[in-house]
């Protein structure tokens, strides 16, 4: 364990009521979900010239028949969306045609880029730290918030940090971990002025109660110490304080459940939009 990580209390946490959804895969329109409903997608439309008030509506087939699958298999009363793809031009439209042919209404929330990362700040409230900080690490950004200071996005860079899907080979002398690592701990240090005491991340990947990430385009699966090389190459030996790690989607999940819209509903679709498709499953009990 280095010393940063004594220093620190880790938690890999474990919200009630919120179960994580494999959705990503999802059999849609005789493709996998996320290359119909993702940032590969709206970028691969880009480059072939179509034009940006059209793109939303290019999602719209394939969102109509995830929902309408989900939803019914899920037996939700409601669904929650965030994530960067919710702020393309036209989306709003786009989902009132979609929406009407479902049985329970469909919210976007408020702040789509930062709904999980302020939930994350609310999830450390009860620490009453001094210096909080969430960061929300996606797989095109890191979306960062703190109280004092504006929320910021660290873009991914793709020469820098390359995208390992499912079958690629990863380098064998791990690199690619090692540039993620710095790039998450570059974004913390970059973000916030003074060290934090309390940090929540948010991680794209499936996370085992030892925090052992699972697959993701980073290719960092089955690095058991991910985390706490994190917080060495972001503070070193200074500094102490709690670390609440878990699932994007999973915090996602947290922000719908602040959401006075859904305070009537006791099974919500939460699903965010970004370079694929995330979800998870709320119950209020």
């Amino acid at each position: 364990m280095s010393d940063c990580m004594r220093d620190w209390d880790v938690w890999r946490l474990v919200l009630p009521g919120v179960s994580p959804l494999e959705v990503w895969n999802l059999p849609v329109m005789g493709r996998e979900l996320w290359e119909l409903l993702g940032a590969p997608r709206v970028d691969a439309d880009r480059r072939a010239g179509v034009p940006e008030p059209a793109l939303a509506g290019r999602l719209g087939p394939a969102l109509a028949v995830a929902l309408s699958t989900l939803v019914k298999r899920h037996a939700v009363d409601a669904v929650w969306l965030s994530g960067g793809l919710v702020c393309l031009e036209g989306f709003g439209a786009m989902l009132s045609s979609v929406s009407t042919a479902l049985p329970c209404p469909v919210y976007v929330a408020e702040h789509p880029l930062f709904a999980p990362a302020l939930a994350g700040l609310r999830l450390l409230a009860p620490l009453a730290p001094a210096h909080p900080v969430a960061l929300d690490v996606g797989q095109t950004g890191i979306k960062c918030v703190s109280p004092t200071a504006a929320p910021r996005i660290f873009e991914r860079d793709a020469a820098l940090l390359p995208r390992y899907f499912i079958g690629m080979a990863r380098p064998p002398d791990r690199r690619h971990v090692k540039a993620a690592v710095a790039f998450i701990a570059s974004a913390l240090r970059v973000f916030s002025a003074r060290l934090p005491d309390a940090l929540c991340l948010a991680l794209p990947c499936p996370l085992d109660a030892s925090l052992v990430p699972g697959g993701c385009t980073y290719g960092w699966e089955g690095h058991e110490s991910l985390v706490a090389d994190i917080l060495q190459a972001a503070m070193g030996n200074e500094g102490r304080g709690t670390a609440l790690v878990l699932n994007d989607a999973e915090l996602a999940t947290e922000a719908a459940r602040g959401d006075s819209r859904l305070a009537n509903h006791s099974r919500v679709l939460c699903l965010t939009l970004g370079f694929g498709p995330g979800g998870a499953l709320l119950e209020r009990r």
